[in-house]
């Protein structure tokens, strides 16, 4: 089956698009060819020039919803509330293997979503006041509010009404679970009783703070997501659990936010302020004398306001340059010297919250010792229903890119690579879940193209002296092919190469079967070739190799022994075992050039040595500050990837300059690129000529 697409050919045919992608055209002498109707049932498909549908019926999208509800896939998104039915409403997506049936189709979202839906009724239902009531409590409530606000505006000060939060917890702790409409509502309102009534609207004294309750200033807990931590508060000088103490369920330690914890509770932030200001050094502490008078004034002007974006230290530092115009870095406060009650203390939970794992106000060392444990935790109570294993095709199912976690903090499904299969795990790090996600799908491509990759391999024609050639590279590294073919493993390795350049971006985003599909037969349709044009690179660029090889086993007299080590070993380096597989296009389009500059090296280091050596000097640095740099991060392959091939252009500058290094390359500039990938801008990272 499939529905009519808008455009149409040159003929002003009309194409369909049916399951999983596939186009046809209606057959010219089909009855239904002079009035194509928008969705077509075809029972006969001719593939030949064209697609062409034989034997066809007009249809409803409703009768296949109806006649085949056990293949259908279903998508829920964009829940609100809706003030005209009284509840909340989202849109569902309908589809049969990619086919979309139903884009977008409303529906009652609570039926399905009732936690997710109560929480949208009381924020932009009752918090808002869009809402059509019988009970009038909302409406008083809205207008003592009202009244509150003006109070407030003549006054001329922010602060001193409720905010939304507040106003939610508030109906939250007096509205049952169940009730998430607007019927619902009037419904359970109409069975209290007249006090229960009156308790629910609100009055002038609990709208307006004040200059700030306790409760305001030591709140009982800090939210985080959807879940409340619940904090505890103690004055006893030199306790464990002396001042604030958060109470952490495991499975949220990696959620933590240190800079929101930094700030503590209101109360305690002009009490940290002042003591960060007296443990400045003494140059800048002058300026900012007395210091309590400073604390309070940016106690006032901040308080906790800036926790969900900032740490308290950058706030600070900002503050103080704009009231007084010192340059004052956050770096320049000693967090670690503070008294232990102005930093957060920390109870970790185990799983079932019964017993304390851990007490410390050092979040790091946490994270060390329970990391681990919290993210195998959290993902326990994410991945419900969810996660999968041994997964040899793409699931049915679409992957969200997050879905709610435990206590409403955010979890990331992905895909990963197994080996032999895949999995579908849920990570609490959105970056973890972004890294391998790419692998699991290329792992999934690659299950589903084994048979095309194996037929590429039988078809390449492969010449015997180019398998010969590649087979005296492999010698250095054996790998067990089965019958020990030299062609097998030249082809083996020409296709995966090829399958690897197509599939080297855009993975991460392929996330339901339909783009699955689609990248498939993309990937199947370019293997061949693709893999051709890698064989015609490889039969250039291993007569290169073997002309550069010879040049350097050649008895010649006079040459210092470092040059000819050097240029052997980047010679084994650009040439090593499985290179055709592992070498990225990109990167294997300038190996002819790399290849030929060290052979115009090894031509002019016979002549002049001693010059050679030199420019062998200038380079050296560059490659061990490579090394170094790729040693500690090794989890950014693909920014030493690229200073890699910078590194063979600025070979290619130094030794062969008439070949014409791409991009520029310099030494200069690629040293200065590896002190930025080493992190280390004030130091020299192997530095080249000046």
């Amino acid at each position: 089956m499939g529905h009519a697409l808008p455009e149409r050919d040159r003929r002003r045919q009309v194409t369909y698009e049916g399951p999983r992608g596939r186009r046809f055209q209606l057959f010219p002498g089909s009855t239904l060819a002079s009035r194509p109707p928008p969705w077509l049932l075809t029972a006969t498909l001719l593939d030949t020039e064209k697609v062409w549908a034989m034997t066809n019926a007009a249809i409803e999208p409703e009768w296949v919803e109806a006649g085949l509800p056990h293949l259908l896939s279903r998508r829920h998104f964009d829940p609100r509330w809706s003030r005209k039915q009284g509840r909340v409403v989202g849109s569902e997506q309908v589809s049969l293997f990619g086919l979309v049936l139903a884009a977008a189709r409303p529906f009652h979202y609570g039926a399905r979503y009732p936690e997710e839906a109560r929480e949208l009724f009381l924020r932009d239902g009752l918090v808002a006041g869009e809402i059509n009531l019988r009970a009038d409590f909302v409406a008083r409530n809205r207008r003592a509010l009202a009244s509150a606000e003006e109070e407030e505006a003549k006054q001329r000060r922010t602060g001193l009404v409720v905010d939304e939060d507040w106003m939610l917890r508030w109906y939250r702790d007096r509205i049952p679970p169940d009730v998430i409409s607007a019927q619902a509502l009037d419904a359970w309102h109409a069975r209290l009783g007249k006090e229960q009534r009156r308790a629910l609207q609100w009055t002038r004294e609990d709208l307006l703070v004040a200059d700030g309750s306790d409760a305001e200033r030591f709140p009982a807990y800090i939210p985080l997501g959807d879940a409340r931590l619940a904090v505890h508060y103690r004055f006893e000088p030199g306790a464990v659990d002396d001042g604030m103490t958060v109470v952490v369920p495991l499975h949220l330690l990696n959620a933590l936010d240190a800079p929101r914890l930094g700030w503590l509770a209101p109360g305690f932030v002009q009490e940290k302020a002042t003591a960060l200001l007296r443990g400045l050094p003494k140059a800048l502490r002058r300026n900012f004398v007395p210091a309590p008078d400073f604390a309070r004034a940016f106690a006032e002007a901040h308080g906790g306001a800036d926790a969900a974006t900032d740490s308290i230290t950058g706030a600070l530092a900002r503050f103080l340059k704009r009231l007084t115009g010192v340059d004052v870095a956050a770096t320049d406060f000693d967090e670690a010297a503070l008294e232990p009650h102005l930093r957060a203390n920390l109870r970790l939970l185990d799983a079932d919250g019964r017993r304390v794992l851990a007490e410390s106000r050092d979040l790091d060392s946490l994270r060390d010792r329970f990391g681990a444990r919290a993210a195998d935790a959290f993902a326990a109570h994410a991945s419900a229903g969810l996660a999968r294993e041994a997964l040899l095709a793409f699931p049915a199912s679409p992957i969200p890119v997050s879905v709610p976690g435990a206590g409403g903090v955010p979890a990331y499904p992905a895909l990963q690579d197994d080996g032999d299969s895949a999995s579908l795990e849920v990570h609490a790090d959105r970056a973890e879940a972004v890294r391998r996600h790419p692998g699991g799908v290329r792992r999934l491509l690659a299950l589903a193209l084994a048979e095309r990759m194996r037929q590429a391999r039988r078809q390449l024609p492969v010449q015997p002296k180019t398998a010969l050639l590649y087979a005296a590279i492999e010698s250095a590294a054996p790998r067990d092919r089965g019958d020990g073919r030299h062609g097998d493993i030249l082809r083996e390795d020409l296709v995966d190469g090829a399958f690897a350049a197509l599939v080297a971006d855009g993975l991460g985003d392929i996330r339901d079967a339909g783009a699955f599909a689609a990248r498939s037969e993309a990937v199947a349709r370019g293997l061949f070739p693709e893999a051709m044009r890698r064989l015609q690179q490889a039969e250039v660029i291993l007569g290169l190799v073997a002309d550069v090889r010879a040049r350097l086993e050649e008895p010649l007299v006079g040459w210092a022994r470092a040059n000819l080590d050097d240029m052997r070993a980047h010679l084994d380096a650009l040439a090593h075992p499985g290179f055709l597989r592992e070498v990225p296009a990109a990167a294997l389009d300038g190996y002819p050039r790399f290849l030929k500059a060290l052979a115009i090296r090894a031509e002019r280091a016979l002549r002049d040595p001693r010059r050679d050596q030199q420019r062998m000097l200038d380079i050296r640095p560059l490659q061990q500050a490579l090394d170094a740099a790729v040693e500690q991060r090794r989890r950014d392959p693909a920014a030493w990837q690229a200073l890699r091939w910078e590194l063979e252009e600025a070979r290619v500058s130094v030794f062969a300059q008439e070949l014409a290094a791409r991009g520029g390359a310099t030494p200069k500039k690629l040293a200065r690129r590896l002190r930025e990938f080493a992190g280390d801008r004030g130091g020299r990272a192997g530095a080249g000529p000046t």
